[in-house]
């Protein structure tokens, strides 16, 4: 017969417990549930259960617009926050090689691995619950568990977690709005109007929803197009915003919003988003009959037969221009005698009538094609 070792048999084991939060994945995770505010106390405390919590770290970039959720952790029960700078740097998009600056945080995932290694190598607490789910955390985490600390690991979708993480830690738990409901943890759910429309006179407050209806509407339009013709459920939320900017090109300005993503949020109802390798993807609350595959009819014009053409090209490869040269092949591959057809002599002369609805960079075989 086994006998059971010391620290099964007392019901104190474990007895202590520390939450440590990378705020970045944090807010990600809790912005695809559709939740704006969160009771953090409640939370850490239950994900700690049984367990008593001792204390949570929160680290996080010092963004602008968050100062007064920062001070308001500092104030909670046994809440420490650290906050690292947030710098601009360069990124290099792998698909069409163009070149952006986007903000990064500076020290905040080092800050966040000392402090899990220092908690379980002094032997302050028996469990180390974890909300991330970037695999730079592993080297920190084998230390912790080769210490003797239960490492437990908070996380989103499984599509927002590394995979090697999620197999590394002893135990796991996915936050979900039935995690919320079930807990009780009080919780304020987003709204499809929210601030934007909020305080505002009643006029101008009727004409923007009357704007985002309008454009949401003509969004569901498209999308309930694409997915009859493809069969699809899901489509990439990059060609919904192809086809919005060419019909709609002004729908930031009507709606006072600046990301596809945002505008779709405000009619939750509607749509469905999900996420898969960081690119998002929608589908709708309708039910479509995708039985009877549509058979697309070659575009009658010049115009549409280039455009369709780049657009089709854009959406399956995750890109955002092309070459002169990728483009011949393709327009050939659809209909080798397009240029007979539409009595082309050259295509770059062709693609310079679309006006402004193309833009061009670099200069003869190193040209490059893209939306403005």
């Amino acid at each position: 017969m086994v006998k059971n070792t010391p620290h099964l048999e007392s019901q104190n084991f474990p007895a202590k417990a520390a939450v440590v939060v990378d705020g970045g994945y944090y807010r990600k995770i809790i912005n695809e549930i559709g939740i704006s505010s969160v009771d953090l106390v409640s939370l850490t405390d239950i994900i700690c259960t049984p367990a008593f919590r001792i204390r949570t770290y929160f680290f996080d970039g010092k963004i602008q617009g968050s100062q007064s959720f920062h001070d308001g952790l500092q104030l909670l029960d046994r809440f420490e926050v650290y906050l690292g700078e947030v710098l601009p740097r360069p990124f290099t998009c792998p698909s069409c090689q163009e070149t952006v600056q986007v903000l990064a945080q500076k020290r905040v995932d080092v800050a966040l691995a000392v402090e899990l290694v220092h908690l379980a190598t002094t032997q302050q607490i028996d469990l180390i619950v974890l909300i991330a789910g970037d695999r730079d955390f592993i080297p920190a985490i084998e230390t912790a568990k080769h210490a003797g600390a239960i490492l437990r690991l908070i996380h989103g979708h499984p599509k927002t977690v590394s995979n090697t993480l999620l197999k590394l830690v002893d135990e796991k738990i996915e936050l979900s709005m039935d995690f919320f409901k079930q807990n009780k943890i009080k919780h304020q759910r987003k709204k499809a109007l929210r601030k934007k429309v909020r305080g505002k006179p009643e006029e101008e407050k009727r004409e923007l929803e009357a704007e985002i209806e309008t454009i949401t509407t003509k969004i569901e339009s498209i999308l309930t197009d694409l997915i009859a013709k493809t069969s699809k459920e899901y489509i990439p939320l990059s060609r919904i915003g192809i086809d919005i900017n060419r019909i709609e090109p002004k729908w930031k300005e009507k709606t006072h919003t600046k990301h596809l993503k945002d505008l779709i949020g405000l009619a939750d109802k509607k749509f469905k988003i999900e996420t898969r390798k960081k690119h998002h993807y929608i589908s709708t609350t309708k039910k479509i009959s995708t039985e009877k595959k549509v058979i697309r009819k070659e575009p009658t014009t010049l115009d549409k037969f280039l455009i369709n053409t780049i657009t089709e090209y854009f959406t399956d490869n995750q890109t955002k221009s092309i070459s002169l040269i990728q483009l011949g092949i393709l327009l050939h591959k659809k209909n080798p005698d397009w240029k007979k057809k539409f009595e082309v002599k050259q295509l770059k002369t062709a693609l310079q009538s679309l006006g402004d609805k193309l833009m061009f960079s670099g200069e003869g075989t190193s040209l490059r094609i893209q939306f403005p």
